[in-house]
């Protein structure tokens, strides 16, 4: 596949993370005085990409979680209901609050609101970081998006607060530029406190990427039967690409059917069409397998595998490993005997 990376497809995909866009070109340290202090040396700071970074699976799965003010409301608004409810019963303020284990204040509240009570929002203090948010939002228009960079930048104009507060902003706002997709549409609330968007949020832009050689190996591979039809469609562009890549995947299609199936008629027949297809690393793979004929012929016509013995080799070794320096042979014996 790398001698044909040139010719793979390019795919489309939504610019969610997943993928972060790489940062075009290279941006200028500003520094926060206009001129670079002379006792230190100049510090080059490292492009960076306006997306937020990729989740991984467990954070994912975090992030579906209710927090904990959701939780908190989704119980008030059940034991609202129950309320309600009781009372509609013909039960009695002090009945219900004895029932359901509430103040008589809480009941008596419930049943004279015409609807769900939501709890006032407190007004906002102000925070260490909000005089410095102005400035930032106008260093994130201008291009910077290294939050190492604009911390620095911050600190040298004064914030005393944690790191942990900066990055929690910086995350506000690349999230922001995504769903705004112009940097130019981002302002701050009235408070200062929060990131807004000026614009509706535009639908999130198409990226094309070319295919990886080891995406487009991996699909090659695999057995037909297996694949979804985005892979499927994938696999067509691919071929289509160049008479090499289709002759390609024929070869590795009908390799991988004869493996599954232990099916060795026609194996000789698919070395030699290898070997004369003009593609040298089918070549090289066929002239290996000839050398060593006999033992990887075994492979489709027997049933037997020396898998499981490599499985207890392995489990040895790391037994071992953990075990070194800590423990004797007996131990060793011991443990694999017990497992045994």
């Amino acid at each position: 596949m790398p001698c044909k990376q040139k010719v793979l497809p390019e795919v489309e995909e939504v610019a969610s993370g997943d993928i972060p866009l790489r940062a075009q070109g290279h941006h200028q340290q500003i520094a926060p005085s206009g001129l670079p202090e002379p006792d230190q040396p100049e510090k080059h700071w490292r492009s960076m990409s306006k997306e937020p970074r990729l989740a991984s699976a467990e954070q994912a799965g975090q992030m579906a979680i209710p927090s904990a003010s959701e939780v908190s409301r989704a119980n008030r608004v059940s034991r609202y209901e129950a309320v309600r409810a009781l009372h509609q019963q013909a039960l009695s303020e002090r009945a219900i609050a004895r029932r359901l284990n509430l103040s008589r204040h809480t009941v008596h509240w419930f049943l004279t609101a015409e609807s769900f009570p939501e709890r006032r929002k407190l007004s906002y203090r102000g925070g260490l970081l909000d005089p410095y948010k102005p400035y930032l939002l106008d260093r994130w228009k201008a291009g910077c998006w290294n939050g190492s960079q604009l911390y620095a930048e911050a600190k040298a104009l004064g914030y005393t607060g944690s790191q942990a507060l900066f990055r929690l902003f910086m995350a506000s706002l690349r999230k922001h530029h995504q769903a705004a997709g112009n940097a130019i549409d981002l302002t701050l609330d009235a408070d200062g406190a929060k990131v807004e968007s000026l614009a509706d949020p535009a639908a999130k832009p198409c990226i094309k990427r070319r295919l990886s050689p080891a995406r487009a190996s991996w699909l090659y591979v695999s057995r037909s039967s297996t694949l979804d039809e985005k892979q499927r469609r994938q696999i067509e562009q691919i071929r289509a690409g160049h008479a090499d890549l289709d002759t390609a995947y024929h070869l590795t299609q009908t390799f991988v059917t004869m493996l599954a199936e232990h099916r060795e008629i026609g194996l000789d027949d698919w070395l030699t069409q290898a070997e004369h297809c003009g593609i040298k690393e089918l070549k090289s793979f066929a002239q290996g397998f000839r050398r060593d004929y006999a033992a990887v012929r075994a492979t489709f016509t027997s049933h037997w595998s020396n898998g499981p013995v490599e499985a207890q080799v392995n489990c040895l070794k790391l037994k071992k490993r953990l075990m070194f320096g800590r423990a004797n042979f007996d131990l060793l014996r011991l443990h694999v005997l017990r497992r045994m």
